[in-house]
């Protein structure tokens, strides 16, 4: 497999390396111990051996790998305008039947992460890569025919690919990422293309409360091991079970090493997180959750949230369903910042009488504001993405739980 990829790219005498983060680099180290006589372009406004005119090496070269945090809608740039691939493209060409990929707007980390951890303890030999932060260019040498690679799957790896992996898994889908699509059903028709190119003997299972084409949909699926978690060591959502039963009744792994994959889970940092309790009131960080409905779920989990944290950068997204939420809900204290928040706050303070609102300047003010009034559980769940004031969610959780460590001397 690693050799017809390789022929496959020795074809080419020139390669654009079009954004250069993790993905680019990790391409770029497998091209210098590979393609030892192919030419490699990097074109990314932020490297040293580009200027603003960064765009017109596209013109000058036979392959680009398009890394996905480029947007082409919000370029100008037609797909079908230049030979554009991935190495997500080229790991499902060369690799398809070996390949679990699991996409969806939320819970794909935890998804795959039990997917590797259960095949680990079945004795399989198991990698782990993709939007999960391990780029698949960096185990490609690992692989062998015996080898299973689960990958997270992001709409943007997706996105104009021609190709889907043996077994493809859809969470869910919800509104997101309306800041890189020209509309949210161009969203959706990326994370379709993970299993538009399977074949008859391929595998999909999908979690959605509408019934497609194909594939098992295991939406009203009873589960059948229910399985109680606790605050501190973490949370399955229902649908995230739901689908590893079926994958593990397909894959015909034994109810023992199910059982033992899930409960020794712990819950992934930024996913309903369990940070510390302070004065009898815990603090959770779901930093994770960039859309309505992920905070939603998340209080709908603990149950007994009484102060929630809400905030973050406004990319489109409506937020109706949200607020009706929270005028139903148990919640009594909500805190709002950042732009979405302020949006939130005027809907909430026109329709919300017997609530506390407050809005407040950023998210450390926010943390001070919930330890003086909580009474049990503190929820920081944005229902929003971070990008106006943090890199990305990890560096926004990151700094929720510094916030939460500083509360001892306040």
């Amino acid at each position: 497999m690693l050799k017809n990829l390789i022929s496959d790219l020795e074809q080419y005498a020139s390669i654009g390396i079009f954004g250069f983060g993790i993905e680019g680099k990790s391409f770029y180290h497998f091209a210098q111990k590979y393609l030892l006589d192919t030419e490699l372009v990097i074109i990314d406004k932020n490297h040293p051996s580009c200027d603003e005119n960064y765009l017109e090496k596209l013109d000058e070269v036979a392959l680009i790998i398009k890394s996905p945090g480029i947007s082409l809608y919000n370029l100008g740039i037609d797909y079908s305008a230049y030979n554009f691939s991935s190495t997500t493209e080229l790991l499902l060409k060369h690799f398809k039947s070996q390949i679990i990929g699991v996409t969806g707007t939320k819970g794909k980390s935890t998804l795959v992460t039990l997917i590797d951890s259960l095949l680990k303890n079945a004795g399989k030999k198991s990698l782990l890569c993709g939007n999960i932060g391990i780029p698949a260019f960096d185990i490609v040498d690992l692989v062998d025919a015996e080898t299973t690679i689960v990958m997270e799957l992001s709409s943007h790896q997706l996105f104009g690919g021609k190709y889907s992996p043996h077994i493809a898994i859809l969470t869910n889908l919800f509104q997101e990422h309306l800041d890189y699509y020209r509309d949210v059903n161009a969203y959706y028709r990326a994370k379709f293309t993970i299993f538009l190119h399977q074949n008859e003997d391929d595998i999909f299972i999908y979690n959605l409360p509408q019934k497609l084409e194909r594939g098992y949909n295991v939406y009203e699926n009873e589960l059948r091991f229910p399985i109680t978690f606790d605050l501190q060591n973490g949370f399955i959502h229902k649908s995230t079970l739901q689908i590893l039963e079926k994958l593990k009744e397909i894959l015909r792994i034994d109810d023992a090493i199910y059982l033992q994959t899930i409960q020794r889970f712990k819950t992934l940092p930024h996913r309903l997180e369990f940070v510390k309790k302070i004065n009898g009131v815990s603090y959770i960080n779901d930093s994770i959750a960039t859309i309505p409905q992920a905070t939603i779920e998340a209080v709908k989990i603990l149950k007994n949230v009484d102060t929630l944290i809400i905030g973050g950068n406004d990319r489109g997204v409506q937020y109706d369903v949200l607020i009706d939420f929270l005028q139903k809900s148990d919640v009594r204290n909500i805190i709002l910042f950042s732009d979405t928040g302020k949006k939130i706050y005027e809907s909430l303070r026109k329709k919300e009488k017997q609530k506390n609102i407050f809005l407040q300047n950023n998210l450390q003010e926010s943390v001070k504001k919930a330890y003086n009034i909580a009474r049990s559980i503190v929820l920081f769940s944005p229902a929003a993405s971070s990008f106006n004031q943090y890199k990305n969610f990890m560096e926004r959780g990151d700094a929720f739980k510094a916030f939460v460590e500083q509360l001892k001397s306040l």
